[in-house]
């Protein structure tokens, strides 16, 4: 078979690898419709909500989502054979923990067959008339912290120097000659001791000196002084200069601006995008800077980002995706420290604790266990959530 005709046929096979998975619950809930509570709100890009804004007043609607969660139902309703339809709440029957319970009551009337929760909610393990799915997402916090790459040439020798400093060496090689031709002059006349090539010559052995080959017969007293003096001098520039060359060539390509690990954590001063959720970030951080509430997602991510790059904070705090998202944009300055998550969450489906609510809790568990590990479930993920996802330089 000709090498093309072999390339397609393995790009073939993949996509068609990647397009069908069966499960051990393949088809099992053929015919069922699975109506599922959820709020007007998004939470990209886990959760997005495409209908109308609602009001307090209003009756539960018929709605649409995308994001990472409604595509992964999609695929275990595709495998499973079931139906569904989200059955949108009013804000303020679905805000925050409290909604939650409040769905779950009424699911337990027969309202709906399924709430998407957040197992984070310290209420749930007080309500024992559902039963829930496997995680159908996990996620945790991670943290950005600004870096600087290392460029690496020839003229990086005199780097261990600032411009300062080297200037600094030149004005005091400039003082010991202006000495050197006192001294001279004191001695040998003002004509002769300011004569250019003996200036020239004085110099040069001043910088013999300084590297170490001085040839010079340094005659007189003061000069001998002098001399010594410039030893010392020298001592002090090649062993300050050796000492940084060193250093500098050992250095990392890459300076880390930010705490390393969760140790250093614990001192850094962290910014975190959610200020209801702050409680979760205190106890890991030394000092956290919030934005302000009614900010969007977008909104809050730039501003802390601002900060991070104006040094005004240490790291960033939040959800992998966005992390992710924000290093990828800016790879140049930026870099997620692997050794710092915390605090995971999951979302599940909490089902009626009746006998079609715990097989349907069951097969999406197994559905799911076999999901995760294909290259369908992969794709949504490094769509969606950035995972698998790295910048060139890493």
């Amino acid at each position: 078979m000709p090498r093309a005709s072999r390339c397609f046929a393995n790009i073939t096979s993949l996509v068609l690898a990647a397009q069908a998975w069966k499960s051990p619950v393949h088809q099992c809930c053929v015919g069922q419709t699975l109506r599922i509570a959820m709020g007007p709100d998004t939470f990209s890009p886990y959760i997005i909500y495409n209908g109308v804004p609602m009001s307090g007043s209003q009756e539960p609607i018929e709605s649409s989502y995308t994001g990472f969660i409604p595509d992964v139902l999609d695929e275990l309703s595709k495998e499973m054979g079931f139906r569904y339809e989200y059955l949108t709440r009013p804000p303020a029957e679905m805000h925050h923990q409290s909604g939650t319970i409040a769905a779950l009551t009424q699911m337990a009337n027969r309202s709906y067959d399924a709430v998407g929760v957040f197992l984070d909610n310290p209420e749930l393990s007080r309500h024992g008339d559902f039963v829930l799915s496997c995680p159908i997402l996990s996620a945790s916090n991670l943290a950005l912290v600004g870096k600087k790459v290392q460029e690496r040439g020839t003229w990086n020798v005199f780097r261990p120097f600032a411009i300062d400093t080297w200037l600094a060496v030149m004005g005091g090689l400039l003082g010991f000659l202006l000495i050197t031709v006192a001294i001279n002059a004191e001695s040998k006349g003002l004509r002769e001791a300011s004569d250019l090539r003996t200036i020239c010559s004085i110099y040069y052995h001043i910088w013999s000196a300084v590297f170490g080959q001085d040839h010079n017969t340094w005659e007189s007293f003061p000069m001998r002084l002098l001399r010594l003096g410039l030893l010392f001098f020298s001592l002090v520039v090649m062993s300050t200069y050796t000492a940084s060359l060193a250093s500098w060539l050992v250095m990392p390509d890459i300076l880390i601006h930010g705490p390393k690990n969760m140790a250093d954590l614990l001192g850094a001063h962290a910014t975190y995008h959610d200020p209801s959720y702050a409680f979760t970030i205190e106890p890991f951080v030394g000092k956290l800077t919030l934005p302000e509430a009614g900010e969007s997602l977008e909104a809050k991510l730039e501003w802390m980002l601002k900060l991070l790059k104006e040094g005004k904070v240490d790291v960033l705090i939040t959800n992998d995706s966005p992390v992710t998202g924000l290093w990828l944009q800016n790879c140049a300055d930026t870099q997620i420290v692997p050794s710092i998550t915390f605090s995971p969450w999951y979302w599940a489906f909490a089902l009626r604790s009746d006998e079609v609510g715990l097989k349907f809790a069951r097969d999406i568990t197994i559905a799911m266990s076999r999901f995760v590990s294909t290259s369908t479930y992969q794709a949504l993920e490094a769509r969606w959530l950035n995972r698998g996802k790295t910048c060139p330089s890493s």
